[in-house]
């Protein structure tokens, strides 16, 4: 029984020793040094040097005569007020964290911004691939300008519309250019099942174009597919933040929107359950 009391003193920051001379005292009532050395196995001078933490601590309290006595203060009011001190302590701490974190956001938002450098990232497997588009899609503030071939589509439907429902989330604008040969009908179907349930979207279709399968995020970041593959097939992504590179896919992009054939475009939806609004517009 005395070691599981000796524990949970720990749990508020005693020594086992200062454990054992509190609960000794506790027990004793009013007691004296060579008592609490016979009962607890310490030596005085230990003792001595323990007792004025427990004082401090607002456990115990001692004569003024020689030798003098020691008496435990009414455990309820002791570990109240040792409580009471924690929490304030805690809430002091808190308090210090938080004028800490406000004054090094204001520091680092009116340092000057460092200059981007250019990089190149070839993520070459799934799991790599699906963690740097969870970090990637999350930070989009206004527009995905993405092409897909239809066979992408249609052999990844489900992982297409989850990737398209997380960019809606966003808020941001999604544009969308599928490049196909097949008639408008087939076209239309396979992007009804990848439509996302909310935000702004709109599909093109086209039967050629520069390149097949893409993605510009924010014109800041761009995702290009490589002839290599994953384990599963999936093609592997050359990601930079180049932007001579962006430039020349954002112009093919731009390029090949405008001569698309056929458009499917969905509006601000109420909430995640709306009806998908869906209309075939005419040649752009």
């Amino acid at each position: 029984m005395e070691e599981d009391l000796v524990v949970k003193l720990e749990s508020f920051g005693f020594t086992v020793n200062q454990a054992k001379v509190y609960l000794c005292i506790v027990q004793s009532g009013k007691t004296r040094v060579g008592q609490i050395a016979r009962a607890t196995q310490l030596h005085r001078q230990d003792i001595y040097k323990l007792l004025p933490k427990l004082e401090k601590m607002g456990l115990i309290t001692r004569t003024i005569d020689k030798p003098f006595m020691i008496e435990a203060i009414p455990i309820e009011e002791a570990f109240e007020t040792l409580i009471l001190k924690e929490r304030k302590k805690s809430e002091d701490r808190i308090l210090h964290l938080e004028n800490n974190y406000k004054e090094m956001v204001d520091s680092i938002q009116n340092q000057p911004q460092i200059k981007e450098e250019t990089q190149f990232s070839l993520l070459t497997t799934d799991e790599a691939i699906r963690n740097r588009r969870t970090l990637t899609f999350k930070k989009i503030e206004k527009e995905a300008h993405l092409v897909s071939s239809l066979e992408n589509i249609q052999t990844r439907s489900t992982n297409f519309r989850d990737f398209l429902q997380a960019i809606a989330q966003t808020k941001a604008a999604t544009r969308l250019i599928v490049v196909t040969k097949e008639d408008d009908e087939v076209t239309k179907e396979a992007i009804e099942k990848i439509t996302p349930f909310a935000g702004q979207f709109t599909a093109k279709s086209i039967d050629k174009t520069a390149g097949k399968n893409y993605q510009i995020i924010d014109n800041k970041e761009i995702w290009i597919a490589t002839q290599k593959k994953t384990e599963t097939g999936h093609p592997c992504m050359l990601c930079t933040n180049d932007q001579n590179i962006i430039e020349v896919y954002k112009e093919s992009f731009v390029n090949a929107w405008n001569r698309a054939k056929t458009a499917i475009t969905l509006g601000v939806a109420l909430s995640s359950l709306a009806l998908i609004s869906l209309s075939i517009m005419g040649i752009a």
